[in-house]
């Protein structure tokens, strides 16, 4: 059989592999194997010459995919998008971060815009224009003040310029404690509504359908004021909230303090065997109609409740701090205090607590 030392020179229809071996270049052109050989094979295919070897590059082309977590970057990220606080019993305090997560680029913040109801402030010690360097994140602090619109719907923006979604939505709603307590010499009247549908078929059969999951809870007590302060500040629970929501005291559960609590406390000592404490629902800690700190509860234990922000005043186990349940209730629209004279008046107040 004959052999050829060579390069074989790559065709048009089968190309050179740029990864063939380049051990061919090691031997010089030419045909051996039988007398003749190397003459017939220049007369039909031409001399073989030798072929360098080259080296042919590799080129790739692809495009940029993100791998997971690669989302995180080249934005403005603002944490949290949306507060919602529920019902506002006093001012509330958060903070707002917000990280610039561009890798390789400053980004500079021009103003804080806050729109819509509510009066949510934001503290910006920093000042404006305030630049973030590359993967720099700052923190503000954001108030809603106790005081303001019934209703809170704020949107926070922290402008940065051709960067959208840095914005903050902030929802609530504010209620005031009916601070003055019952006479007790009338007895306090509770009466649970029911709504239900009786639909009657043509055979006298009937069937009963519940419209409402809970029943609606109403509250009647009277109130008496005897000196011109309490007065004064029933007169401004009417006038300035009749048309609002109030915290509502269900007194029939109200249960003395077992514990003095400090400023910041979380955990609250009383006895709540039996009692409308509720996970989700709200309490205050009442002296008088004037000392008054509604709060929301987390969890109810049989001898403590835990609290989902901490206190904002001390109180005292003295036998005058009483813990009671809170319901959310509406006054009618007409109200008719009684005024003995400039000093005394007296209420017979009524209330439509809202359905939990």
């Amino acid at each position: 059989m004959a052999i050829f030392d060579g390069n074989v020179l790559a065709s048009i229809a089968s190309p050179q592999h740029p990864g063939a071996s380049v051990s061919l270049g090691q031997f010089a052109a030419g045909a051996s194997g039988y007398p003749g050989a190397s003459v017939q094979f220049a007369m039909l295919f031409g001399l073989l010459t030798p072929d360098p070897i080259q080296e042919l590059p590799l080129l790739y082309a692809a495009t940029l995919e993100p791998m997971t977590g690669s989302e995180l970057f080249e934005k403005i990220i603002v944490t949290p998008r949306e507060k919602k606080l529920g019902f506002v019993l006093s001012a509330n305090l958060f903070t707002v971060d917000v990280w610039n997560t561009f890798r390789e680029a400053l980004k500079t913040m021009t103003q804080i815009q806050i729109q819509g109801g509510g009066g949510t402030l934001v503290d910006n010690p920093f000042g404006v224009p305030l630049v973030f360097g590359a993967m720099q994140s700052r923190s503000f602090q954001a108030t809603v003040p106790q005081d303001g619109d019934a209703q809170i719907q704020n949107t926070v923006i922290f402008v940065f310029s051709g960067i959208g979604g840095t914005d903050l939505l902030v929802t609530g709603t504010r209620i005031t404690v009916f601070g003055p307590d019952p006479t007790w010499d009338e007895p306090i009247r509770e009466r649970t509504e029911y709504l239900t549908e009786i639909m009657n078929a043509y055979a006298d059969k009937e069937q009963r359908v519940q419209l409402r999951t809970n029943p609606r809870t109403r509250l009647r007590y009277k109130v008496l004021t005897l000196d011109l302060r309490d007065t004064a500040a029933l007169h401004a629970l009417l006038w300035g909230w009749q048309a609002r929501i109030y915290g509502v005291p269900f007194w029939p559960d109200a249960q003395p303090l077992l514990a003095s609590v400090s400023i910041g406390a979380t955990v609250i000592q009383v006895d709540t065997t039996l009692r409308k404490f509720t996970p989700g629902g709200l309490m205050m800690l009442w002296r008088d109609m004037h000392t008054v700190e509604a709060l929301s509860i987390q969890s109810v234990g049989p001898t403590s409740i835990t609290l989902t922000a901490p206190t904002t005043q001390a109180w005292a186990a003295d036998g005058r701090t009483y813990v009671v349940p809170l319901l959310t209730g509406r006054l009618p629209d007409e109200v008719v205090p009684s005024r003995v004279n400039n000093a005394v008046a007296e209420l017979d107040a009524e209330f439509e607590c809202e359905v939990v």
